[in-house]
């Protein structure tokens, strides 16, 4: 089977986060497959073309961390017309933001008689405009709106999003293409404990220093960092934590980025790292006390998943998509709650870190047991 996938975005990025992530996760083990002939594409505006590129190249680069990224785009052009009957277009990347508008190709492709199947990781763009770019915004309304009317199927990783779908498409009075549930997955609980030899020194001291609070994300205004800030001046600093934010400074985070770096404990008691490898990053999991998760809305809520799965205490705010990812093994704050967020700390402070019972936490999977259940979805339209 034929599966064409459309990674101009992922391709184009110059970090992979959140949605690159994912797609990487998933394409990697599409790849391997044998009932698969994956087909990756890279949309080039100049030459209004879809040119191929190298799955082995792509494998390798992101695998196994070897080859040029620039180098996987092949000269092999791929002409629509080959979407087609027995084809199967998969929109797994953040594709609203590819210059190729689904309202344009999406019909196109249906007429062909392709199956389009999309990964809807939430409509976040239109329940909190607010959280998002502008532009992003209009982008994504063209990629919903051409979505809802053509896509045989649609993954999303929670139910909360299902339903928010759901009421849209009751305003729209549209029909809601069919819908399947597929938690996101972390392979986190198969990696081996990693040594301070294998970080740079500065933040294997730091970790060293003080019990600390990590928050693990892009920082940019959905995430909701400043909360964290907000709990350190209010109490956390007089209980004796440090705070550390790893991920990149993301948009519209100016005043905040302001209010961090010109804090008195900045590089003292308050840390931020940008583009730690993920040994890096395991080991802050490992060694944290908390990791505290503040977003006001989520598609899914992945450091969750990944700090659960390390046995790693989880603060959340108590909203419905990061309460179906959680379940009953987060400890959950009122959001915007610095006083609470305190409070709950000191309650469960002097609780012994427990033993991760993966048996009580059969909701989290693997990135294998995710792909596994996406395979099969496609599978059903062979």
């Amino acid at each position: 089977m034929k599966i064409f996938i459309d990674i101009s975005v992922l391709t184009l990025a110059t970090f992979v986060t959140g949605i690159q992530r994912v797609t990487t996760e998933f394409i990697i083990r599409l790849l391997q497959h044998e009932e698969f002939e994956v087909i990756l594409l890279h949309y080039n505006a100049a030459k209004d073309s879809y040119y191929r590129i190298d799955n082995q190249s792509f494998f390798n680069y992101y695998a196994l961390h070897k080859g040029i990224k620039e180098k996987m785009i092949s000269k092999t052009p791929v002409p629509l017309s080959d979407m087609q009957t027995g084809t199967i277009f998969f929109d797994l990347d953040a594709s609203w933001m590819c210059p190729m508008k689904r309202s344009y190709l999406l019909p196109l492709i249906k007429k062909q008689g392709a199956t389009i199947v999309a990964h809807v990781y939430d409509i976040i763009s239109i329940t909190h405009p607010q959280y998002c770019l502008e532009r992003g915004v209009y982008y994504f309304m063209d990629f919903i709106g051409a979505h809802l009317q053509f896509a045989d199927c649609i993954i999303t990783n929670a139910q909360a999003t299902v339903n928010e779908l759901q009421k849209l498409t009751e305003q729209l009075n549209c029909q809601l293409p069919s819908c399947h549930v597929v938690p996101l997955g972390s392979d986190f609980r198969q990696q081996n404990t990693i040594d301070e030899s294998q970080v740079s020194q500065q933040l294997a001291d730091i970790v060293k220093s003080r019990p600390y609070l990590l928050m693990v994300g892009t920082l940019e205004p959905r995430k909701n960092h400043k909360l964290l800030l907000d709990a350190y001046e209010s109490g956390l600093k007089d209980l004796g934590y440090n705070i550390i934010m790893a991920g990149y400074m993301g948009w519209n985070m100016d005043s905040f980025e302001k209010r961090l770096t010109s804090h008195p404990d900045y590089n003292s008691r308050i840390f931020h790292f940008e583009g730690l490898d993920d040994k890096a990053i395991s080991y802050l999991y490992q060694n944290t006390k908390f990791l505290v998760f503040c977003s006001y809305t989520e598609g899914f809520g992945l450091p969750i998943v990944e700090a659960l799965q390390r046995g790693v205490r989880v603060l959340a705010a108590d909203v419905p998509v990061l309460r179906e990812v959680g379940k009953d093994s987060c400890i959950w704050f009122e959001q915007d709650s610095p006083t609470q967020l305190c409070e709950q700390i000191k309650r469960y402070e002097n609780h012994s870190k427990a033993d991760t019972d993966l048996s009580a936490l059969k909701h989290l999977y693997t990135w294998d047991e995710c792909a596994k259940q996406v395979s099969d979805i496609l599978l059903s339209y062979s």
